[in-house]
């Protein structure tokens, strides 16, 4: 009889710890997924406020995943500051492979707002509309486990 209660008591705490520690997992992945995409907004978010002007990204990468930024310090060369997405590695670099910012990135596209009024995607700047931008859009999805983050990002060039 003891064998039989015993096995009734462990099977009903063994579902019960088996929904506990499921909730605990997504719990989690939703708090990394979280944290992830507020530090990479408030890394992205404050290098183009700290911006003296927006940039074309170099060669060779797209400027609908990546950020090109100038920065000017004070008896220093200018800074340029560049923020690359690798959908491969789902990682996002600053510098490009320099410093690594975040994992987990699944979507990070780049628009931005110009003075004529004009909002075009990276893909759709041309050469003359680079020193025209005024505010600078990045939508970014971050999924960790089944948990999924997305923020936009939304700053204007430079200090208010």
């Amino acid at each position: 009889m003891a064998v039989v209660i015993a096995g009734v008591v462990l099977s009903a705490a063994y579902g019960w710890l088996w929904n506990v520690a499921a909730f605990a997992t997504r719990t989690d992945a939703a708090a990394q997924a979280a944290t992830i995409a507020s530090a990479v907004s408030r890394a992205i978010a404050g290098d183009v406020r700290t911006a003296v002007a927006v940039a074309p990204p170099p060669a060779g990468r797209d400027p609908a995943r990546s950020l090109a930024l100038v920065h000017d310090h004070v008896d220093v060369a200018p800074e340029a500051v560049l923020t690359v997405w690798d959908p491969a590695r789902r990682v996002v670099w600053r510098n490009a492979s320099g410093t690594y910012l975040a994992d987990h990135v699944v979507q990070l596209a780049v628009s931005y707002d110009l003075v004529d009024g004009r909002g075009l995607t990276g893909a759709e700047m041309m050469p003359r509309d680079w020193g025209g931008v005024r505010v600078v859009r990045v939508e970014l999805v971050v999924v960790v486990g089944a948990a999924a983050v997305a923020r936009t990002i939304e700053t204007g060039v430079g200090p208010a």
